[in-house]
């Protein structure tokens, strides 16, 4: 008799491991990240969002004149650093740039900017994205 309700709760863990596994595996995993969207006018705006294996920004302009150059840059708050930067010629007219983070660290808060530099001295005006913490 001893060894019968040995086995018996033997099986009884065991029925309970495994429907505890499938349990586990059968849990949807959360994204990891918090945070991004999209700031600023419809004429200056910009956005960030998590690509899972990147970070993915967007800056969609809409200026009368193309007379100035732009500078998106993706910062990473957490070093006070800029991730990655370039810049171009503005557009006149509707315009949208997209880009993208490969490879960002865990645990960092990220933020997109644009930084718009109009006629040489005249300095610059700027948008900032949302926070987000990958």
């Amino acid at each position: 008799m001893h060894i019968k309700g040995l086995r018996k709760a033997t099986l009884a863990l065991a029925t309970m491991a495994t429907a505890g596994g499938i349990a586990l595996t059968g849990a949807g995993s959360a994204s990891a990240s918090v945070g991004g969207g999209c700031a600023g006018p419809g004429y200056q705006q910009v956005c960030i969002s998590d690509g899972w294996t990147q970070i993915n920004t967007s800056v969609t302009t809409n200026f009368a004149s193309n007379n100035c150059t732009e500078q998106v840059i993706i910062w990473d708050y957490t070093t006070n650093t800029q991730a990655i930067s370039t810049s171009f010629p503005c557009h006149s007219g509707q315009y949208t740039f997209t880009w993208a983070l490969a490879n960002p660290t865990y645990g960092h808060d990220y933020k997109a900017e644009a930084r718009f530099y109009w006629q040489p001295g005249t300095g610059y005006t700027y948008q900032t994205s949302p926070d987000l913490h990958f």
